[in-house]
């Protein structure tokens, strides 16, 4: 096995449904490792109010994450780690986020860059859809998001 990195995550919807996502090592590589070390992990699930077609949840990294490749478009499938990149301490908040169409990341600041760190494809789009409508229409619910063995 080596240093081989799993390169697909699993996301688990506590009012049903997965997505399964591809890591990114060859775009973000120190993002993909620091959000596999905050693996596993359960949170609750939120429907953006400034970046549109778009879910995240609250995360708390165990090291520093820096601006990697950024970017403030994103396509559907996208799963982003964002974080408010202008503090340098601790109390910084931090986010995932999945995109359920293409949109530009924003919030009441203004632009917020984010780094991709994994894709989820483009035959799981209705799924993505319908889980974030769900979220956006019914509230808040709780997601589990872990590794996917392998084979």
């Amino acid at each position: 096995m080596g240093n081989r990195i799993n390169n697909r995550i699993i996301f688990s919807f506590e009012k049903g449904g997965e997505l399964t996502a591809t890591l990114l090592p060859e775009l973000n590589p120190k993002t993909v490792k620091a959000f596999i070390k905050m693996l596993p992990l359960k949170a609750t699930v939120y429907h953006s109010r400034w970046s549109g077609r778009e879910i995240n949840f609250p995360v708390k990294s165990r090291e520093v994450i820096l601006k990697e490749n950024h970017t403030v478009q994103t396509n559907t499938g996208d799963v982003i780690y964002w974080k408010e990149w202008e503090k340098e301490d601790q109390e910084a908040s931090e986010a995932i986020a999945i995109y359920y169409g293409p949109e530009v990341t924003r919030d009441h600041r203004g632009y917020q860059p984010v780094n991709v760190f994994a894709r989820i494809t483009q035959s799981q789009w209705k799924n993505i859809e319908e889980i974030g409508l769900r979220i956006w229409q019914e509230g808040i619910e709780k997601v589990e998001v872990k590794l996917l063995e392998n084979n």
